[in-house]
């Protein structure tokens, strides 16, 4: 093939990479300066624009968002609060979302770090605190907890279990009732306000127990209820952990789940497990990131009684208390208050046997019906309106007819007193 420097051969061409060859630095110029044009403006190398942080923004218009939210609210009040001031600042990353689960569990924390806690925030119930013997159910909110008023020798036991799940089992063999033990159901990792319970309890000299999977969750379920965390930092409490044990499962023969997390499981549960613990939980994997193993989950331990039985002996074994019984000095009064209170109750069935107490009700009402003026209880509904209007019609109703009662109440004693006697006399 003819060489392009050969003019009689391809004229055109040489004649093409000679004007190519003087134009060359002219048309790199321009492809370099299109292409500048097209990006946006570099920053200085010595003065580098600042940059503002997501939660720098957040923190700044907590204040503000605080105060918008109320009095009482939720950490999603506030975080629908936030959104907005946070958005509307000129620092804000256009199109950038403010995610709800970063800015309550993250951010919130951070800022009452700070800050400390923020007055009227509340926490959604989750889980609920199930009573011994009286059927009360509370939920695990951080309002229902600072209401909780503990009932006085009902329980002296509290366990936690990570899953609600369990409860229908644990109900339907009264483990509570018998041990006289108080059951909070979650739902994983405890929130604050079982915390808040637990912590609160132990001044009562109460036992603490947690149930939960062996896996590096559930052992992590039993450090967090026990120690003090970055949300809680001066939190401590004796909890007994009666969790599943990777050795107890082995000797229960239990089967395991192969499980992959990408997350690292905290230095605090890392440091505490065995030899045997590290071999199923925590293996790096060479081929992905993360940790993979083998776990194992109490709902293996089959039938359900069979984990009924691993409860109670791991109860035993850690030294459960027997049931409650008040002390001596208050026994006494209370067994005298139960019995005045039973003989009470003997003494009113006996006179309802002899007095026909639903004839002198009729008795009563025929008599004084004229004063109570019934056709005018709307125009007593509207006058208790005028004083307030929180009331129902039903309570501006009881209010007024207490009233009326009060005035008439001795009247009624005497009228009462002599339909008794009339009855007595004929008997």
């Amino acid at each position: 093939m003819p060489k392009k420097k050969d003019f009689a051969a391809d004229p055109g061409g040489l004649i093409g990479d000679t004007i190519f060859k003087a134009i060359k630095p002219i048309y790199k110029e321009g492809e370099r300066a299109k292409r500048a044009a097209s990006r946006p403006p570099r920053r200085s190398y010595y003065s580098p624009e600042p940059k503002v942080y997501q939660n720098e923004i957040v923190f700044g218009v907590l204040p503000r968002a605080i105060t918008n939210a109320g009095s009482n609210f939720s950490a999603r009040d506030l975080y629908y609060a936030v959104r907005p001031l946070a958005y509307a600042h000129s620092e804000w990353e256009s199109g950038k979302k403010l995610d709800y689960r970063y800015f309550s569990q993250t951010l919130l924390t951070q800022y009452q770090e700070q800050e400390g806690l923020i007055p009227g925030l509340w926490r959604d119930a989750r889980g609920h605190l199930h009573e011994p013997h009286t059927g009360k159910s509370v939920g695990l909110g951080t309002r229902e907890v600072a209401a909780y008023e503990f009932p006085e020798y009902t329980f002296d036991k509290i366990l936690y279990v990570e899953k609600e799940g369990e409860l229908s089992k644990l109900k339907a063999a009264r483990l509570a009732e018998r041990y006289d033990m108080a059951i909070c159901s979650g739902k994983g990792q405890p929130s604050e306000a079982v915390r808040t319970l637990f912590e609160r309890a132990e001044g009562g000299e109460y036992q603490f127990f947690v149930f939960h999977d062996a896996d590096l969750d559930g052992y992590n379920i039993a450090r967090v209820m026990a120690e003090e965390t970055r949300r809680m930092p001066d939190y401590s409490v004796d909890v007994i952990d009666i969790g599943l044990t990777v050795e107890d499962a082995l000797e229960m023969d239990l089967a395991s789940e192969p499980f992959h997390r990408k997350k690292d499981a905290p230095w605090e549960v890392r440091m505490r497990l065995s030899p045997l613990e590290r071999e199923y939980l925590y293996q790096r994997d060479p081929y992905r990131r993360g940790i993979s193993g083998r776990r194992f989950e109490l709902n293996a331990i089959l039938p359900d009684t069979r984990r009924i039985g691993y409860i109670e002996r791991k109860l035993r074994e850690d030294g459960v208390r027997g049931k409650v019984i008040p002390p001596d000095e208050c026994l006494q009064e209370k067994t005298t208050d139960k019995y005045k209170r039973t003989i009470d109750e003997e003494v009113e069935r006996a006179l309802a046997e002899i007095v026909d107490t639903e004839r002198i009700e009729r008795i009563v009402r025929r008599v004084f019906r004229q004063r109570y003026e019934l056709s005018e209880s709307r125009q007593w509904i509207e006058a208790a309106f005028e004083k307030d209007r929180s009331l129902s019609w039903r309570r501006a109703v009881d209010k007024e007819l207490s009233e009326r009662t009060e005035n008439l109440r001795g009247e009624v004693g005497e009228l009462v007193k002599k339909a008794v006697d009339k009855m007595l006399e004929r008997d």
